[in-house]
C-alpha cells in the first residue's frame, strides 16, 4: 500500500464521482422528498442546527453592515448566554454555514437542506482525493468512496447532526498531509488542515487529533521506522502543530475557557460503565453491516456495505502486506469493547463511540484493496473467505433468531451475492470484475440509504419534519398567543413541563419568536446556572438543558422573571399552573370529537375544546433589582431545596461576605411546613421507604399524609405548593436471576383459575431475552407520584443515553399548587424491580400575602429605564441604604460593571447570577460583556500570523536557493 504524490489525470475520476454522487444523493435524500418530508430532524435540527444557522447568518450580515461590532451576548439563548460559546460549537468554524449567505432569510430551510447535500458531496470528494494517491483504478476508488459515503454514521449525521460530517472530510486530508511529511514533503499543507480542524469544532478536533496521532505512530512503525529522518519529520510536524495552534487561538482559547466553566465539567466518566451491557457485545458483529441501532449501541454505528466483511477477511489473510490496516482495525475492535475508550475520546464524559468516525477510512480502504485485487484472488483465499463468511452468517442468523428483527435479511443477501461474484470472477466467468463489484456495492449502499429513510422502517422518516412544517411550527410556537407581546429581555416566558404545544417530542430553544424563553438546549451551558439548578434540586435538570420549565415551581418561575406561561389544554400537566398565574388569553377552540371527551355527553356545549392558553402573572421578579438583606453562603446551604427557593424573595445570597458589611441578614421565616408521611402498600402494610424491596410489579403504593386529617392544619395550609424533597435516592437492581425468579413467582400468583399452569421454561427464556435486550440489570428506573394534576416522575436514565445521562441521587418533585385543601394521599409507584433506599420529606410551601409583599418590594426596587444594546444593559436606580444589585442574568467572568461611570467589581449572587454591591444614592448602572479569552486569543493569533508570514518568507528564500 504505497502512497504516491506523483501527478495523475483525475478529471475523469472526479466527473465519474459526481455522477455517482447524484445517484447516491437521490437514494439518501430522495426518499424524504418522495414521502413529503424535509431533511430537518425533529429534535436537534429543529432545536439547534437550523434556527442557529438562521441566527448566525443574521449575525454575520449585521457584522458586514456594522464592521467592528461583535455581539458577544444574546438574550435569546435561554436566560442569556455568550453567543461565542454557542456559535463556536455549531457555526463559526463550520465553513459550510457560510453558504447560507447565498440564500435570503425566508429561504433558510432550503439553505439548510442544500448545505446538507453539499457536505455529503465533499465527504466523498475528500475520499477520492485521498485514494488518488494510490495505484487504484477509477472503479476501485469509486467503490471505496461509496462505502465511505454511505454508512450508518453518516446516514444519521447528515440529517440529524450535519456538522458531524466535517471530520469525514478532514481525516483523509490529514492523513495525506502527514504522509507528505513522512515522505520528506512540505509541512504547510498539514498546518493548513490542522488549522481548519481546530477552527471547525473543538470537540471533533479533539477526536481527530487523537486519531491523527494514532495514525502517525502506526504508520511510522509499519512503514517508516527504518527509513524515516526522525529529526526532520519531528521538526515539520511540530511546525505544523504550533502554527495551527497559534493561528486558531482566537477560537480555541475562548472555547477552552467556556468548556472549563460549563456544566460538562465534572461529568461522570463513562457514565460509570466498566463494561457495556451484554446486548452490546451480542449485536456488535451485526452492526458491521447493519448499523441502524446507533443510539442503542453507544454510537457504534458502523453499518457499511456488506462486502466490507469480506474485505476485512481479505486484508487479514494478507496481514503482512497490509499491516497498517490490519493493526488499526484490530486496535479499533479492542477499543470498541471498552467503555473507557469511548469516554476518553468523548472528553472524559459519556462512553460515546463517536470516535468510530475514524474507522471508516481503513474499512473503505480495505474494500478498495479487495476490489482492486479481486481478479487475482486465489482459490485458497476464497475458501478462507467463504469459511469466515459462513461463520459470520451463522452468527447473524443466531442474532436474527434472538432479536427477531428482519433488518438483517437484505444486508445478508448482499453479503452472499458479493461472495458469489468473487467466485465467478475467480473462475473468469465475469469480464470487468471491478465494474461488477462497484455495481453491487452501489446497489447495496443505495438500498441501505433508502431503507434508513423509508417510512415503513419507522426510523428517520418518521422523525423528519414534513415539508413546510418548520415555518408553520415556528409561526405557531405558542399557538399564535405571542402576538402583541413586547419583545424585550426585561421579562421571560415559559411553558409547562411535558406539555407540548407543537406536536414534536421536545422543543426547547426559542430562537424565532423574539420572546425570551427560559428553556435552552445547547452542548455547553453555564456551570453556575447548572449549580443553581442542582442546588435547588430541579427535577428537570440535565447538563445540556439545565432549567427546562424548572418543574413548574412557582417561586423559581417568578425569580427567573417568567411573566407568561403558554399551555396546551389537552397536553400533560395542563392544570398544573403555578400560583399567581391567571388565564390571560386563549386561542380559538377546536373540538376533537374522537379524543379526550367524556363518555356521557348529552349536549354539544358539554364537549371539551382543545386550545392554547396564555397565563400571566404580576409576581415576576424584575431582570435586575436591589435588595438590602443578605444570606450568607453557609446559612443558605443549610436550607432545604424548598427553603432555598423561598429565600430568594427574602434576600440575596452572596459568598463574598466583605461586600455585605453594613447590610442586615435576611429573615428566613418563610412559611415552609414539613408534613409527616407514611408509605402504604395496596397489601395494606406500612412500608419503610429506606428499605423498599420491590419484588412484584403489580404491587401499588401511596403516600399518606396523616396530619391533613386535622381540619385546622388543613385550613392553614390552603394556598400552598406541595413538594416532595428526596435527600437520598439509591436503587440497587436485582441480579437477572433474582428478577426472573420474582417474575415467575408473580405469574404463579396470578394463575388463580382451576387447572392453570405456568410454563416455567418458556417464561424463563422470555424474561431472560427481555432483560438481555433491555440491558438488565442496569441502574435505570422511574418513580411516579400521581396527583390530580398529573404524574410527577423521578427518572434515572439508562447509561446508554450518553449526554443525557445523570446519576439521580436527590431531587425535589413539585406536585402542584393547591389553592384549596391539600390531598391526604398521593399515588407512589416504582417501575423497576429492585431495592430502593429513599429518604424524603413532604413539604408545603405557603404562597400567601407575606410572599406577595416581598415580591412587590422587589419590583419597587427594580433597575429602571432599562436600555439594551449589543453587549450592554444599563439603567438607573435610587437606594436609601447599602445593598446588592442582583439579577437573573447568568454570571460570567466576561461581565464588567460601572456605577456613575466608575468601574466596580461584579459579584456572583444567588449562586449563579450577576450582581454588584451598591451604596446609598442615585446611580446609573451599566453592565458590559466581553468574551473571556477573546483578547488573549486575538493576541496569540496575531503572533501566529506574524510567525506564519516569517516562516513563509524563509521557506520561499530557502526553496529558491535550493
Amino acid at each position: 500500500m504505497e502512497f504516491s504524490f506523483k501527478k495523475r489525470s483525475v478529471k475523469k475520476l472526479y466527473l465519474e464521482y459526481t455522477v455517482l454522487f447524484l445517484f447516491l444523493a437521490l437514494c439518501i435524500f430522495g426518499t424524504y422528498l418522495i414521502t413529503g418530508h424535509s431533511f430537518i430532524w425533529s429534535k436537534d435540527a429543529l432545536n439547534q442546527h437550523l434556527p442557529l444557522l438562521a441566527q448566525y447568518r443574521e449575525a454575520v450580515i449585521n457584522f458586514f453592515h456594522h464592521p467592528g461590532t461583535l455581539n458577544f451576548w444574546s438574550w435569546q439563548f435561554g436566560l442569556g448566554s455568550d453567543t461565542f460559546q454557542v456559535f463556536s460549537y455549531y457555526n463559526i468554524g463550520d465553513i459550510f454555514s457560510y453558504l447560507a449567505l447565498l440564500f435570503p432569510a425566508h429561504k433558510i430551510t432550503r439553505a439548510y437542506q442544500f448545505i446538507s447535500i453539499v457536505r455529503m458531496y465533499c465527504v466523498g470528494l475528500s475520499f477520492v482525493y485521498f485514494t488518488q494517491h494510490f495505484k487504484f483504478r477509477n472503479t476501485t476508488i469509486l467503490a471505496g468512496t461509496t462505502a465511505y459515503l454511505v454508512n450508518s454514521f453518516l446516514l444519521y449525521a447528515c440529517v440529524a447532526q450535519p456538522f458531524f460530517t466535517t471530520p469525514f472530510i478532514l481525516f483523509p486530508l490529514i492523513v495525506v498531509q502527514i504522509e507528505r511529511i513522512l515522505q520528506g514533503g512540505s509541512a504547510w499543507p498539514l498546518a493548513g488542515v490542522f488549522t481548519w480542524m481546530l477552527i471547525s469544532n473543538y470537540y471533533l478536533a479533539f477526536i481527530l487529533g487523537i486519531g491523527s496521532l494514532i495514525y502517525l505512530i502506526l504508520r511510522v512503525i509499519t512503514k517508516y521506522r527504518k527509513s524515516l529522518n526522525y529529526l526532520q519529520a519531528l521538526i515539520k510536524l511540530t511546525f505544523a502543530t504550533i502554527t495551527s495552534l497559534l493561528l486558531s487561538a482566537i477560537m480555541w482559547v475562548p472555547e477552552l475557557i467556556a468548556v472549563s466553566h460549563s456544566t460538562r465539567l465534572g461529568a461522570q466518566f463513562a457514565n460509570d460503565l466498566k463494561v457495556y451491557p451484554l446486548y452490546y457485545y451480542l449485536f456488535l458483529p451485526k452492526q458491521l453491516i447493519n448499523g441502524d441501532q446507533w443510539s442503542f449501541m453507544f454510537w457504534s454505528a458502523l453499518g457499511i456495505v456488506s462486502i466490507g466483511f469480506i474485505a476485512l477477511v481479505y486484508v487479514y489473510i494478507h496481514a503482512k502486506k497490509y499491516p497498517l490496516i490490519t493493526i488499526s482495525l484490530g486496535l479499533a475492535l479492542i477499543m470498541l469493547l471498552i467503555p473507557a475508550v469511548g469516554a476518553t475520546f468523548n472528553g472524559m464524559m459519556a462512553a460515546s463511540n463517536r470516535w468510530t468516525l475514524l474507522i471508516y477510512l481503513p474499512l473503505s480502504m480495505a474494500i478498495c484493496l479487495l476490489v482492486e485485487n479481486a481478479h487475482s484472488l486465489s482459490h485458497h483465499s476464497l475458501k478462507i473467505i467463504s469459511f469466515a463468511t459462513g461463520i459470520y452468517v451463522a452468527i447473524l442468523l443466531l442474532t436474527f433468531l434472538f432479536e427477531n428483527e428482519n433488518d438483517i435479511v437484505i444486508p445478508l443477501l448482499f453479503l452472499l451475492t458479493s461472495l458469489l461474484l468473487l467466485w465467478l470472477i475467480s473462475f473468469h466467468r465475469l469480464s470487468h470484475p471491478q465494474l461488477w463489484l462497484l455495481s453491487i456495492i452501489v446497489l447495496n449502499a443505495g438500498f441501505n440509504a433508502i431503507y434508513a429513510s423509508f417510512p415503513y422502517n419507522g426510523d428517520f422518516s418518521t422523525k423528519m419534519l414534513s415539508r413546510g412544517q418548520y415555518q408553520k411550527m415556528m409561526a405557531m410556537r405558542y399557538g399564535g398567543l405571542d402576538q402583541g407581546l413586547e419583545r424585550t429581555p426585561s421579562f421571560r416566558v415559559s411553558t409547562i413541563s411535558e406539555n407540548q404545544i407543537i406536536d414534536v417530542p421536545t422543543i426547547d430553544n426559542d430562537l424565532t419568536s423574539g420572546l425570551h424563553n427560559i428553556d435552552s438546549y445547547y452542548s455547553l451551558q453555564n456551570q453556575y446556572l447548572g449549580n443553581f439548578s442542582t442546588s435547588l434540586q430541579n427535577n428537570q435538570y440535565q447538563a445540556n438543558v439545565p432549567l427546562r420549565q424548572v418543574d413548574d415551581r412557582t417561586v423559581l418561575n417568578n425569580f427567573l422573571g417568567v411573566k407568561y406561561l403558554f399551555v396546551q389544554s389537552d397536553g400533560e400537566n395542563a392544570t398544573k399552573i403555578p400560583e399567581g398565574y391567571f388565564l390571560d388569553q386563549s386561542s380559538e377552540p377546536i373540538i376533537n370529537y374522537d379524543s379526550g371527551q367524556p363518555n356521557d355527553i348529552q349536549d354539544k356545549k358539554d364537549f371539551i375544546p382543545t386550545q392554547t392558553n396564555r397565563y400571566k402573572t404580576n409576581n415576576a421578579f424584575p431582570l435586575i433589582y436591589w435588595q438590602d438583606s443578605y444570606i450568607s453562603q453557609k446559612r443558605y446551604q443549610k436550607l432545604s431545596p424548598t427553603e432555598k427557593e423561598r429565600a430568594l424573595a427574602s434576600g440575596v445570597v452572596v459568598s463574598q461576605e466583605k461586600v455585605t458589611k453594613g447590610m442586615k441578614q435576611a429573615n428566613l421565616n418563610n412559611h415552609v411546613y414539613k408534613l409527616k408521611s407514611n408509605l402504604i402498600s395496596n397489601r395494606l402494610n406500612k412500608v419503610n421507604p429506606e428499605h423498599l424491596k420491590y419484588t412484584d410489579s403489580e404491587e401499588k403504593y401511596h403516600i399518606e399524609l396523616p396530619q391533613l386529617a386535622n381540619s385546622t392544619l388543613r385550613q392553614k395550609l390552603r394556598g400552598t405548593e406541595l413538594h416532595i424533597e428526596f435527600s437520598q435516592i439509591k436503587f440497587t437492581p436485582f441480579s437477572m436471576k433474582k428478577q426472573i425468579k420474582y417474575e415467575q413467582q408473580h405469574l404463579q400468583q396470578m394463575a388463580t383459575n382451576p387447572g392453570s399452569m405456568v410454563n416455567y421454561k418458556y417464561n424463563q427464556y422470555r424474561y431472560w431475552r427481555y432483560h438481555i435486550l433491555n440491558g438488565s440489570p442496569d441502574i435505570s428506573f422511574k418513580i411516579n407520584v400521581g396527583s390530580r394534576f398529573g404524574t410527577a416522575t423521578i427518572n434515572q436514565p439508562k447509561q446508554s443515553t450518553l449526554s443525557f445521562f445523570k446519576q439521580v441521587k436527590n431531587t425535589t418533585l413539585n406536585i402542584g399548587y393547591y389553592n384549596g385543601g391539600l390531598p391526604d394521599k398521593l399515588s407512589f409507584q416504582p417501575t423497576k424491580l429492585g431495592t430502593y433506599r429513599l429518604k424524603y420529606q413532604v413539604v408545603a410551601e405557603k404562597l400567601d400575602d407575606h410572599y406577595h409583599k416581598q415580591v412587590a418590594t422587589i419590583q419597587q426596587h427594580r433597575l429602571r429605564n432599562l436600555k439594551f444594546s449589543p453587549n450592554k444593559v444599563q439603567g438607573t436606580i435610587t437606594t436609601n441604604k447599602k445593598g446588592i444589585l442582583t439579577s437573573s442574568i447568568p454570571y460570567s467572568s466576561g461581565w464588567s460593571a460601572s456605577v456613575n461611570g466608575k468601574t466596580v467589581k461584579t459579584v456572583r449572587t444567588n449562586q449563579a447570577f450577576l450582581g454588584i454591591p451598591l451604596p446609598e444614592g442615585t446611580h446609573r448602572v451599566t453592565f458590559n460583556y466581553q468574551l473571556p479569552g477573546f483578547r488573549t486569543g486575538i493576541i496569540i493569533s496575531i503572533i501566529g500570523l506574524i510567525w506564519t508570514l516569517l516562516a513563509a518568507i524563509l521557506s520561499l528564500i530557502f526553496n529558491k536557493k535550493m
